[in-house]
């Protein structure tokens, strides 16, 4: 006759084994963990390496209180760090770095001369258009109030080939200025010495004509007449200039 096997011991057994499994996962978890509450992963920590207080600008000079000490585990020191403050503090950063970060050697210049320039953001030219720079100063270009954005006319004064007397007529209208001055400049409002404007090829043409040939003034218009067209005026000479202010 069979007998019958009861799995009750089975059961306890295993549930017995279940027991000692999680005591022992929580001792090793209590084993592992540092004074700091962090699991120990590498062993000790006695490699040190320089970081980053605060975020330090590209060509910035680097100081002693920009910079501190964090020591690491041998299979986690950051490769290539500089181990000592006094290695990097006087040097420049060669890039920008981030808060926390070790510094390396390829982060750091012994001068700014070895700074790589930023690349410039792209000038906002619409299709079909170029920027074109073109020479201001205080007396033709409205006395430095023209900015970013601003819109301006070009009133541009010659003798024609042939004429007796010489002109003078608004001859590009609505100008768009995108910078005020030369790039890596404050691109703000004042004295500058350059401006840039989107034009039509063409016109870039004929603008660089204009300003080689003629003498000329630039107008910053209102920024409540930017969508309205100029209105069409006649040229101004001895003249009309002596017929309309009644001068004898």
């Amino acid at each position: 006759m069979a007998t019958e096997v009861k799995p009750k011991s089975n059961r306890i057994l295993l549930i017995f084994g279940v027991f000692l499994a999680i005591v022992a996962f929580g001792g090793a978890l209590l084993v592992g963990r540092t004074s700091g509450g962090s699991v120990s992963v590498g062993g000790s920590k006695n490699v040190p390496a320089v970081i980053a207080k605060q975020d330090i600008p590209a060509s910035t000079q680097i100081t002693a209180t920009m910079v501190d000490i964090q020591n690491f585990s041998a299979d986690q020191a950051p490769p290539y760090a500089f181990r000592a403050k006094d290695l990097v503090v006087g040097k420049f950063a060669a890039i920008p770095i981030h808060t926390g970060s070790a510094i390396i050697d390829y982060d750091v210049v012994a001068d700014p001369g070895g700074v790589q320039p930023a690349k410039q953001a792209f000038l906002p030219i619409p299709a079909g258009q170029v920027a074109v720079q073109i020479p201001t100063g205080e007396l033709v270009g409205a006395g430095g109030y023209i900015q970013p954005d601003d819109r301006i006319d070009v009133i541009v004064s010659y003798t024609p080939k042939g004429a007796q007397q010489a002109v003078t007529k608004t001859s590009f209208t609505n100008l768009h200025v995108i910078r005020v001055g030369p790039a890596g400049g404050a691109n703000t409002r004042g004295i500058t010495s350059s401006l840039t404007v989107i034009v039509p090829l063409k016109q870039a043409e004929d603008l660089k004509w204009a300003l080689d040939n003629t003498n000329y003034k630039f107008v910053l218009k209102s920024v409540k007449d930017y969508d309205v067209p100029d209105p069409d005026t006649s040229a101004t000479t001895m003249d009309s200039f002596t017929a309309t202010y009644h001068i004898r």
